[in-house]
């Protein structure tokens, strides 16, 4: 009995569907795509429940004619190619005929379409690849109305796999934010269950940059190269260092008006901005370029994702170029919108309380600090540091618990010069800077306070304000208790914009820890060189007097953290000298 099947047409159109329809942001990209190859000047994008549950495309294009509406859902029908030949000149966005097919198999799709000219509208439907009759239908102007409900109704399994709304939604955004930066003089309407996240009019290309993206139009650059030699031209839009974000999540490329992907592209440009830019931290810029068609092959990719161009390494070295001398040109310096400064606590602080509190039977001069060992409480996120050079360098070769119990039976001598504490064991003399071991007793406590997330907020005493872009509109407004739970109080300062009021502090950028929230980053509440530099500021500074009890409660406290060793700086808290360094130096050996 043979084993092989022929699979029915019905299936193959729910499997190749796959191929062109992963999310309800695929089925928009093709839908925008199919309104401005249509000369539509304004396409209204309407979701319900992230596109899962209804996606409405509406535009002013040239509109279908109802004899093609028969065609219109089957495989490879299309308008935009019709030979081999024209392969290689494709400029149109969409040309392989499957998008329609493809939604039609999984989706329950409403169409209704006016050409110009005719006073009679034609509407038909399609319901899991299934065909209805085109009929007469109403609608007040020309162009193209696309209902596409239920999606993946008849595939259960890729519906299971579809993410959260405000997930889709994001994925939405990605897929239209090029197209309204591509099309500067269309009109570009986005909602979401009946809110408005887009609403842009025609404008330049720099203002529909900043507009769509919700910048600083006077952050902006714009140039243009014309490489007549090659018959490529370059026009770069680019973000100065006023503009900062956490990701990647505001750089487009599109090659003869198409928005596409290309690391090495992305790569100069980027690497461009490192001259100004320091390290985590990335630039917005829009990238287009014209290049004969015969130079890129954009048929590699089902999504046309991707594209393949012959000049690249030419190009390459010409955006770097452009993209240097614009910044350094045109590039403004680094602003400070509103002043970070330290206020009153929002959250109630654990009151102050003396830097060492004395238990009242704590040993004084001359007695062993303790005979018991001393717990060494692990801390994640504390950096261990090398051992600095002169510094013991066996003390790593050994137990760390060794080193604290011979600490523990030491006896306390005395200060010296006010900086330094005299401890004896045996023949070894310890010598331990005050300053340096309150530096690390200090971090180790605010790190503590980090990992546990009980992490301490200030009030600014200027609201910091932040102009969201449409994707973090979308975060902040379906899950803005993210921002709170991390220790930032804001308000809204209008549908595009929020204040900030509180902020961790030991954040040294708070803006870019918000952004990092808002875009599903990791970030840390705080960084090393802050933990280390607030350490720093509180701790006992050389030469100040400390008692005897002080000094002894002092390495009790010192013994109980994870790394004794050093201060967060690296500098060693304590050296070893033995009675044998001293004897070489009088000449007893």
């Amino acid at each position: 009995m043979p084993i092989v099947h022929v699979l029915s047409p019905a299936l193959i159109a729910r499997i190749a569907a796959g191929e062109v329809v992963e999310r309800p942001a695929s089925v928009v990209k093709e839908l925008v795509e199919n309104a401005l190859d249509a000369g539509a000047t304004r396409v209204e994008v309407h979701l319900k429940d992230g596109g899962k549950t209804l996606i409405h495309v509406r535009d002013n294009g040239q509109g279908i004619a109802p004899d093609d509406l028969a065609l219109l859902f089957q495989r490879h029908a299309t308008s935009k190619i019709a030979t081999a030949a024209d392969l290689e000149n494709v400029l149109s966005l969409g040309f392989r005929g499957e998008a329609l097919y493809s939604i039609g198999a999984v989706a329950e799709v409403h169409i209704k379409s006016r050409v110009a000219g005719v006073d009679e509208a034609w509407a038909m439907e399609v319901h899991g690849g299934a065909k209805g009759a085109a009929c007469p239908a109403v609608m007040p102007e020309q162009g193209t109305e696309m209902r596409v409900q239920e999606l993946f109704f008849n595939t259960p399994a890729r519906k299971k796999f579809l993410k959260s709304d405000p997930a889709e939604l994001e994925q939405v955004l990605h897929v239209v934010l090029p197209y309204a930066l591509l099309y500067p003089g269309h009109s570009f309407l986005l909602t979401h269950n009946g809110r408005t996240l887009l609403d842009l009019v025609s404008a330049s290309v720099a203002g529909r940059f900043a507009a769509a993206l919700n910048l600083e139009e006077r952050y902006i650059i714009a140039g243009e190269k014309a490489v007549s030699a090659e018959g490529f031209a370059v026009r770069l839009i680019l973000g100065d260092i006023n503009i900062q974000r956490p990701r990647r999540d505001l750089q487009f490329l599109f090659v003869n008006g198409r928005p596409v992907q290309s690391r090495a592209i992305f790569f100069h440009v980027n690497d461009v901005y490192r001259m100004i830019m320091p390290d985590g931290v990335h630039p917005a810029f829009a990238i287009f370029l014209d290049i004969p068609p015969e130079d890129v092959d954009v048929n590699i990719h089902p999504a046309k994702r991707e594209v393949r161009i012959r000049q690249e390494a030419r190009l390459g070295g010409l955006l770097r170029a452009q993209a240097e001398h614009l910044l350094m040109s045109q590039g403004g310096a680094r602003e400070i919108a509103a002043p970070f400064a330290p206020g009153r606590p929002v959250r109630p602080v654990e009151p102050a309380t003396p830097l060492f509190p004395m238990p009242e039977d704590l040993p004084v001069v001359s007695q062993p600090l303790s005979s018991a060992r001393i717990a060494s409480p692990s801390v994640p996120g504390v950096p261990a540091q090398g051992v600095f050079p002169g510094f013991a360098a066996r003390y790593v070769e050994e137990r760390e618990d060794t080193l604290k119990d011979r600490l523990a039976r030491a006896r306390f001598i005395g200060t010296f010069a006010r900086t330094y504490h005299l401890f004896e064991d045996g023949d070894a003399l310890f010598v331990i800077d005050q300053h340096a071991a309150q530096e690390r007793i200090l971090f180790e406590k605010f790190s503590a306070q980090v990992v546990a997330g009980k992490v301490e907020v200030q009030r600014l005493l200027v609201p910091l304000v932040l102009k969201l872009s449409p994707r973090e509109q979308v975060v902040f407004e379906e899950a803005g208790e993210r921002l709170f739970l991390f220790g930032f109080e804001t308000t809204a300062a209008g549908r595009d914009t929020i204040a900030l009021h509180t902020a961790p502090v030991l954040l040294a950028r708070p803006e870019d820890a918000a952004r990092a929230l808002l875009s599903d980053e990791p970030f840390p509440l705080s960084d090393h060189d802050a933990l280390a530099r607030r350490a720093c500021r509180a701790s006992v500074m050389a030469g100040d007097r400390m008692q005897d009890t002080e000094a002894l409660h002092q390495v009790r406290a010192l013994m109980a953290c994870a790394n004794p060793f050093t201060c967060p700086h690296g500098r060693p808290v304590f050296i070893e000298l033995r009675a044998s360094f001293l004897d070489r130096h009088f000449m007893r050996t």
